[in-house]
């Protein structure tokens, strides 16, 4: 089972390019993702600091185009910006 730091995934993804929209919630921060001023991938995580679970992670995945093990590298670094980049492009997400 795995389990992602909320406060450390959310760095990371801002990190990596996603900004914080302006159209936040009382109960959740969304995340764009732009490429050339186009949006690419959107995500959201909770105001709450509870550490993001497995079927969360899932979603989150699928919200950043990639896989469950890719998004996990990406919320923890070890994969780069431009790395998830070339990940979008090969799959023909970054159209």
């Amino acid at each position: 089972m795995s389990c992602l730091n909320r406060n450390k995934t959310l760095k990371s993804l801002k990190k990596k390019g996603f900004v914080v929209s302006s159209n936040n919630s009382p109960d959740h921060i969304y995340l764009l993702l732009y490429n050339e001023g186009k949006l690419v991938a959107q995500t959201k995580v909770s105001h709450n600091n509870d550490d993001i679970r497995d079927p969360l992670i899932k979603s989150m995945s699928v919200q950043c185009k990639l896989n469950k093990e890719q998004f996990i590298d990406l919320a923890n670094c070890p994969l780069s910006k431009e790395a998830y980049f070339k990940i979008l492009a090969e799959s023909g997400k970054l159209d």
